[in-house]
């Protein structure tokens, strides 16, 4: 939860957040959900668009 929570606070602050690892960000994230609730997971999984970004990335 600690590394999530600095993302958080990372992206709250308007810093910049380009040298992540941005799919383990999102794993790490949709983990915690899937733990509490498969279906928040899913509703997240068909909501996201981070993943068809992630191989446009420079």
């Amino acid at each position: 939860m600690r590394i999530i929570r600095r993302l958080r606070n990372r992206i709250a602050h308007h810093e910049p957040i380009f040298t992540r690892n941005i799919a383990d960000d999102y794993q790490r994230i949709h983990d915690m959900i899937a733990w509490r609730s498969q279906t928040a997971a899913a509703w997240m999984d068909n909501k996201q668009s981070v993943l068809a970004l992630l191989p446009r990335r420079p």
